[in-house]
């Protein structure tokens, strides 16, 4: 497990800015499931447990969930909605939707929306009363606590990642970090921007992979990035600061005023469901842009992602990433779980055929919490860099802070 640490602690090494060399730009993408959030903070949940609903839960909430459970022949009277009971929901929706000469009489694409929208609501609020959500507080995403031992590990990490990337010189170098995730929440957001100073924020160097018409009711900082030291978060099952609004969406991290304004406007999110439906205008804006960060991508961390068999369109879109043995050769693939590192290596295996094969994808499983690898790479790199207090705080200097949009 030494050796995965040891590896990116290296990565972290060469790419640190130098004044006679420094490295050619790379792409480090991290692929991030459930197990990342759970990673920092126990209590977010994980696998099926946010479309797992008690009769309570969903009935003492008014809407057209009950009546179309009873026109699909569905007993509702104390009915508790489990997992396989919500991904055959959502479905029979999409199916609906595809296939209207399918529907029921009484079914039309209004009321499909509106049975579609009112279990993203229902999504948002059983995460709200499971886990925090790091609302933003004068521009910036506030953590409601001070860190844990665990948090401060993989803040120290995400600190020396920020510092492993250089433009001073007119041009990218170094390590450029990307951040694919399937999760709704805003974990990774308020981790990037709490490892920068408090005047400056994440939103300025990150891309979101389509364009909001308003940032927290704000105008976005940023229309076009410039190719300097701009990094990608692209939210592959939607998120719950993504709304609809007018002919695009925006991105609002800001505390709901009230819980109407919530459930007339739910957040876009891609639903669980048995065969996933990303035909929706956020997916399909995103998938490209997926898809052209991982052909360009030359190290990619797998953190809490079990690449189930089931997610079939995702194990295709990860594919992307080495496609095959050639793309794979000068590559490495970073897999960090709790299973067993063998468990990994099977289902790495299961998505890249080539691995273990001459000149193949070179793959380093970590059997442990991203908190635990963080904490390694970060006293490995230590070790090898013998950081001091001024050279750390010279690398924070090597990042020029943009000021766009700000007064």
């Amino acid at each position: 497990m030494m050796e995965s640490a040891k590896a990116f602690a290296q990565l972290l090494k060469l790419a640190q800015p130098t004044c006679d060399n420094s490295m050619r730009l790379t792409n480090v993408t991290f692929f991030l499931g459930a197990g990342f959030s759970k990673s920092w903070d126990t209590t977010f949940p994980v696998g099926n447990e946010l479309f797992s609903f008690t009769y309570s839960e969903w009935s003492n909430l008014d809407g057209p969930l009950e009546e179309f459970l009873k026109l699909c022949n569905y007993q509702t009277f104390k009915l508790d909605i489990n997992a396989p009971m919500f991904k055959d929901i959502v479905y029979q929706i999409g199916m609906m939707k595809k296939y209207p000469e399918m529907r029921p009489r009484y079914i039309d694409d209004q009321n499909l929306e509106m049975v579609e929208s009112h279990l993203r609501y229902l999504v948002r609020k059983k995460f709200e009363y499971s886990a925090p959500l790091y609302f933003e507080e004068d521009e910036k995403l506030r953590l409601l606590s001070p860190p844990t031992k665990e948090q401060q590990r993989i803040l120290s990490f995400f600190k020396i990642l920020g510092r492993s990337g250089d433009g001073s010189q007119g041009i990218p170098e170094g390590l450029r970090a990307n951040y694919l995730t399937t999760n709704y929440d805003f974990v990774i957001e308020a981790i990037l921007d709490n490892v920068l100073a408090p005047d400056d924020s994440y939103r300025l160097y990150t891309y979101r992979g389509l364009t909001p018409v308003k940032y927290c009711g704000r105008a976005p900082d940023t229309t076009v990035f410039d190719n300097w030291l701009v990094g990608n978060l692209l939210k592959i099952n939607g998120g719950f600061e993504v709304f609809k609004s007018g002919c695009g969406f925006e991105f609002d991290y800001r505390k709901p005023k009230d819980d109407a304004a919530l459930r007339a406007n739910p957040p876009q999110l891609m639903l669980a469901s048995r065969e996933q439906d990303y035909t929706q205008a956020y997916f399909r804006a995103l998938f490209p842009k997926v898809i052209r960060l991982l052909q360009e991508t030359t190290v990619l961390v797998v953190v809490g992602y079990s690449l189930p068999d089931e997610d079939a369109l995702l194990r295709l879109i990860i594919r992307q990433f080495a496609e095959d043995r050639v793309d794979g050769s000068r590559k490495r693939l970073f897999y960090i779980d709790l299973s067993s590192t063998a468990a990994q290596e099977q289902k790495v295996n299961g998505v890249f055929p080539h691995v273990g094969e001459l000149y193949g994808l070179k793959v380093l499983p970590y059997a442990g919490s991203f908190s635990s690898w963080c904490d390694e790479v970060v006293k490995e790199f230590k070790q090898i860099s013998k950081v001091t207090p001024s050279v750390a705080a010279a690398g924070n200097a090597s990042k020029p802070s943009s000021k766009k949009g700000k007064k």
